[in-house]
């Protein structure tokens, strides 16, 4: 009896599992009127805004040193001496670095020598020729011998001189290019050490051609935006404008300085990257719309009072930054954003929000969502579990409760008929995904 009476249960299960996917697959099935269905188009829309409108420019370039120099030797020989390293604070005409003196020293002696004995001769033969006693060829000759000797050892002490190098500048050694030991030579152009100041910096930046017409009689605001630090915004100062473009990259150079003040506020170091932004000019209180909005025909697309789709040209469109400039007569007007490209003259469309629901309800007659599919097949398959938790109910009040047997039963043929219930949920929503596309 136990086992006619289990084999019952299930199978009426497996009749109510079926007869409740049965009904949400028609439920669902029978929810969508296919003679008023129509399709649209989600889009996100906006309506132009005023705000102020910046012009800007933005150039990258290399910071620099206003007084940087590179440090060669004037004769050549190996290296003796170093006296910075980098990073010290040298002064100008501190001497930073030495070359063998010693063949210099010598051509110096020579040459001081040659000079003695010319300038000897050369007095001897001046006071004969005012006595007479000497002609004036000989007069020119020693003249001419003692001038020569006399500049010879003038660039032999010169040369010697230039055995040690000073700092032309004061400011802080940035680089050292040599060692001691190391051949140097002016001809070469090996250099020694780079000074240069940190406090006063600056940068030379190419604009293109098109902008010389922003930059005569008129000094634009510049600020300076390092790419170490992209969020630090700070001033800067334009020096000098070339008064010339270069006929191979059709630039001209402005050179921007920063003030003290605001390079030790930043941090910044010479040879860093930066970007520059040039105001160019400032347009307050224009009608403006996000440039994404523009079709590539520099048209856009709104949206009108029926809720459809309509194209605008717009003619002579200009596109500052990140806005477009639009006209006076498109204020007012719900401009699509995002989506446009999926228009069409005449297109149904939903105006969505940020969260990519509706901003209003669905036109009647419009084709019914996913969302709204889900939620029906979800109804029917909620009734379906109640109506399986009422038979359950009375098969226990049959059965009693004091046979263990009976209750394995019931448990099984409850949870195949939870099972079959799902397999035949699934099957309608695969059946609704297949519509809804």
């Amino acid at each position: 009896m136990k086992r006619v009476l289990g084999f019952f249960l299930r199978f009426l299960f497996i009749i109510l599992a079926l007869a409740g996917a049965g009904a949400a697959w028609f439920y669902f099935d029978e929810a969508e009127p296919e003679e008023s269905e129509k399709s649209f188009v989600p889009v996100r829309a906006e309506q132009p805004v005023r705000r102020d409108v910046e012009e800007i420019l933005e150039v990258h370039g290399n910071l620099e040193s206003s007084n940087q120099v590179t440090i060669l030797p004037k004769v050549s020989g190996s290296v003796t001496s170093l006296y910075a390293n980098v990073g010290d604070t040298v002064k100008e005409g501190e001497i930073l670095a030495e070359i063998d003196r010693e063949a210099y020293r010598l051509e110096k002696e020579r040459a001081d020598i040659a000079f003695n004995s010319a300038s000897s001769t050369w007095t001897r033969i001046n006071r004969l020729y005012n006595s007479g006693s000497a002609t004036r060829q000989n007069w020119e000759d020693a003249r001419a011998a003692y001038l020569s000797a006399e500049a010879q050892a003038s660039a032999a002490a010169l040369r010697y001189g230039w055995t040690r190098v000073p700092s032309p500048t004061t400011g802080v050694v940035l680089m050292k290019h040599t060692a001691v030991g190391s051949l140097v030579s002016p001809e070469a152009g090996t250099p020694l050490y780079t000074i240069g100041s940190l406090e006063t910096l600056e940068a030379d930046l190419f604009i293109p051609e098109e902008y010389l017409a922003a930059f005569n009689g008129q000094t634009p605001d510049v600020r300076i935006a390092p790419e170490a630090f992209p969020d630090l915004i700070l001033d800067a100062e334009i020096s000098t404008v070339a008064p010339w473009v270069d006929p191979v990259t059709r630039s001209f150079v402005v050179t921007c300085r920063i003030p003290p003040d605001e390079a030790a506020r930043g941090g910044l170091r010479p040879g860093m990257l930066m970007t520059a932004r040039f105001i160019l000019s400032v347009r307050r209180n224009v009608l403006t719309l996000p440039s994404t909005a523009l079709t590539s025909g520099k048209g856009f697309w709104f949206v009108n009072s029926e809720g459809k789709a309509s194209y605008q040209a717009l003619e002579g469109a200009r596109i500052i930054g990140s806005y477009v400039l639009l006209p006076d007569s498109m204020e007012g007007r719900t401009c699509v954003t995002v989506g446009q490209h999926f228009l069409s003259e005449g297109t149904d469309v939903r105006i969505l929000n940020r969260e990519g629901e509706s901003k209003s309800e669905a036109p009647r007659g419009e084709k019914i969502g996913v969302a709204e599919k889900n939620a029906a097949v979800s109804e029917a398959a909620a009734g379906s579990r109640i109506r399986l938790a009422d038979v359950n109910r009375s098969a226990n009040n049959i059965r009693g409760s004091g046979a263990g047997a009976e209750a394995d039963t019931k448990s099984g043929g409850a949870q195949n008929g939870e099972n079959l219930f799902s397999a035949g949920r699934s099957a309608a929503f695969v059946r609704k995904g297949g519509d809804s596309e």
